[in-house]
């Protein structure tokens, strides 16, 4: 890892560099080209100027008094710096008149010297050498115009030294990038080792291994991210462990009674009169046996996503007041006051049997922490587009750091003794992961002391139109 990483950086500074490099240079002889063109307009302008007073001072525009005005040419190309300074004077008949000796560059101007009626830039050769040349026309009153040209051997940007110190300056980039990368691996590297230690004691099944956090860059991001899901792993392993010890308690329970009742009735030491008790109680415990197992393969289906919902509308109002009436048999058993509020709403789109097992669940498990005398009422109400069902109880409440957690599975078993110990304690659970497919939520309220509201919010049918 720590070579393909240095290898990349290198990579990386050097096209960074060369790209940069071209780049930069390509600016640069745009804007070198821009003022020199700038200063050789602005040359040439004055340069016309000059010739233009020569010529009215001298009050004849013949070849011999052009001639001697090359003089100025002189000067100019001296003091600009030039390699040559040219200037034709074209009168207004189109005549065209050297000014000064010769005119070399004058004659290769594009379309001739009389013709060009705005600057133009062209190449040129002179003596078989290459020339970069300018040209100006200039008006000068009566006279005609000037065409002033200046011509230069020398490249404005000289692209081989400058390609040579980009070669110079990139070599010296590879070798800073290397020293960089080197460093770089190695920082990372310690910075990563600790990371890749706790995700291979991870790994290893050590749950308690955590990432050290250094800083607050990408890599302690990472490593606090690590930290969070370690300990959503350890927290789930020992959820995971309650759960087993719980339902191995669960099931050992009602198999202690069952087998000691067994053992009874197979040793003859069950008289006639005992057996109905004996029956009963075996009939009983095979009964919470049942329950248990079936909300365990419930409970999983449904986490698993494997549990088949069959959505359809349903009248809950009419649906939960015949699910109300199969519990108040059992409530009046117990002494507790089963009472039903169910407003009208709307149909809502839910799998009617899953809704029987939601308020069934919701039910027994007031019924379970509800002291007789006490009372447990079913309710339906509506809130936008959701239905709300809740089942509230007289029971002794939940502690406000508990809420959180009820539906977790046999948290609440757990926490709180009930009244009627009968149930699997996964009623809640299942509640949740029911309301939850059939696209709903739950919620708790609860007061200690005072009793526990539990609801399912699950969603009503679009109105029609």
């Amino acid at each position: 890892m720590r070579r393909r990483f240095f290898w990349a950086l290198v990579a990386v500074a050097v096209v960074t560099l060369t790209v940069g490099g071209f780049a930069a240079a390509l600016l640069i002889n745009r804007s070198v080209e821009d003022s020199a063109r700038a200063e050789f307009i602005r040359q040439a302008e004055a340069t016309a100027r000059l010739i233009e007073a020569g010529v009215r001072e001298r009050g004849m525009m013949g070849p011999a008094p052009l001639r001697q005005l090359g003089s100025i040419l002189a000067v100019v190309e001296a003091v600009g710096g030039h390699d040559y300074v040219e200037a034709v004077l074209v009168g207004p008949a189109g005549g065209v008149t050297v000014v000064g000796e010769a005119a070399p560059l004058a004659e290769q101007i594009p379309g001739g010297a009389g013709a060009l009626d705005r600057r133009a830039q062209f190449e040129a050769e002179v003596d078989g050498e290459p020339v970069a040349a300018f040209a100006l026309p200039v008006q000068v009153g009566n006279l005609g115009r000037v065409v002033v040209v200046i011509g230069t051997d020398l490249e404005l940007v000289p692209w081989p030294p400058v390609v040579a110190r980009l070669a110079w300056a990139l070599g010296l980039g590879v070798v800073l990038a290397a020293l960089l990368a080197v460093w770089l691996s190695r920082f990372l590297g310690r910075r990563l080792e600790g990371l890749s230690s706790a995700s291979r004691r991870l790994a290893g099944g050590d749950l308690s291994a955590r990432a050290p956090v250094e800083g607050g860059d990408e890599i302690s991001e990472v490593a606090v991210a690590f930290n969070e899901m370690a300990g959503d792993l350890e927290e789930a392993r020992r959820r995971e462990r309650e759960f087993l010890v719980s339902v191995g308690h669960d099931l050992r329970t009602p198999l202690t009674t069952i087998a000691g009742y067994a053992e009874a009735l197979h040793e003859g030491k069950v008289d006639q009169e005992g057996l109905a008790r004996v029956g009963a109680v075996m009939h009983r415990e095979t009964g919470r046996l049942s329950r248990l197992l079936e909300d365990l393969m419930t409970l999983s289906r449904l986490e698993a996503g494997e549990f088949a919902l069959r959505p359809e509308a349903v009248d809950l109002a009419a649906h939960l007041g015949g699910a109300a009436e199969a519990y108040r048999g059992r409530a009046e058993a117990a002494g507790v006051r089963l009472e039903v509020g169910l407003g009208e709403v709307p149909p809502a789109v839910v799998d009617p049997d899953r809704i029987d097992q939601v308020v069934g669940n919701l039910v027994e498990n007031a019924l379970r922490y509800t002291p007789a005398g006490g009372t447990v009422r079913l309710a339906l109400g509506a809130e936008g587009p959701l239905a709300r069902i809740s089942v509230a109880d007289t029971g002794p409440g939940i502690a406000v750091d508990d809420l959180p957690h009820i539906f977790e599975r046999l948290y609440v078993a757990q926490r709180y003794r009930a009244a009627r110990p009968e149930g699997s304690g996964l009623g809640l659970a299942i509640v949740r992961e029911l309301a939850e497919a059939m696209g709903g939520r739950v919620e708790v309220a609860s007061v200690p002391d005072q009793g526990t509201t539990i609801s399912a919010l699950v969603p009503l049918r679009p109105p029609a139109g």
